[in-house]
C-alpha cells in the first residue's frame, strides 16, 4: 500500500485549483526551488501540495526505474488524499525527473480525463518526458546550457503533440538546474519569474 511520510499541504478552501508539485531525481520537496515554487503558489491563492517520493526517503539513489510505477502510485495517493478533483483544475508542476512522472500520469488519463489538468516543467528530459499526447495546456521553463537540450531541443521533441496551448521559456546561461558554470543556483528566482507570470 503506498504512503506518503512526507506531505506539506496547504489547502485554501476558496481556491478552484490545486497544484501538485513533483520533485527532481536529486533534490526532494524541500530542494531551494520546490520550496519557491511552493511559496508562490500560495502567494497566487491555490491549495497546493508538495512531497517526497519513497525512494527519496528511503536515500536510494534514483526512482523506481522505467516504468515509474512506484512514482505514480505516490502522484495517485496524493491527488486523492488532497481531494483534486473537487478543483476546478489541477496543475502538476514538475521538475526533471517529477516532468516525467507527471507527462507518465497525464498520458493514462483519457483526453476527457486531461481537460481538468495542465502542466509546467522545469527541466525537461527528451526522451523521457512524454508530452505528445496530453492536450492540455503545458509550459516548458528550459536553461539555455541544459545538458539535455536546449528550448530548441524541446520544441523539436514536442513539434508532433497535439496540445494547442504549448509555452516555452528558456533561461539564459542557466543548466538543469539552473545553475551556472560555478554550480551556483543563481538562475533560480529567473525561473521563478517565468513562473510567476504563467497563466493558470
Amino acid at each position: 500500500m503506498t504512503t506518503v511520510k512526507s506531505l506539506k499541504l496547504h489547502k485554501n478552501d476558496q481556491s478552484e485549483v490545486i497544484d501538485i508539485l513533483l520533485h527532481g531525481s536529486k533534490g526532494g520537496m524541500n530542494y531551494s526551488l520546490m520550496q519557491k515554487i511552493f511559496d508562490e503558489c500560495i502567494k497566487q491563492g491555490h491549495s497546493v501540495a508538495n512531497f517526497n517520493f519513497p525512494y527519496f526517503e528511503r536515500g536510494d539513489e534514483s526512482s523506481s526505474g522505467d516504468g515509474l510505477i512506484e512514482e505514480l502510485d505516490t502522484l495517485k495517493f496524493v491527488l486523492n488524499k488532497c481531494n483534486a478533483n473537487d478543483y476546478k483544475h489541477i496543475r502538476l508542476i514538475g521538475k526533471s525527473l517529477g516532468g516525467i512522472v507527471a507527462s507518465y500520469y497525464l498520458k493514462s488519463l483519457t483526453i476527457n480525463e486531461q481537460s481538468k489538468y495542465s502542466v509546467v516543467v522545469f527541466g525537461y528530459i527528451k526522451g523521457y518526458t512524454n508530452l505528445k499526447f496530453f492536450k492540455g495546456d503545458i509550459y516548458i521553463i528550459q536553461g539555455e546550457k541544459d545538458n539535455y537540450g536546449n528550448i530548441e531541443v524541446v520544441k523539436n521533441d514536442l513539434k508532433d503533440a497535439i496540445s494547442k496551448n504549448i509555452n516555452y521559456f528558456e533561461i539564459e546561461g542557466a543548466d538543469h538546474s539552473y545553475k551556472n558554470e560555478l554550480k551556483e543556483p543563481i538562475f533560480e528566482d529567473e525561473a521563478m519569474e517565468v513562473f510567476k507570470k504563467l497563466e493558470v
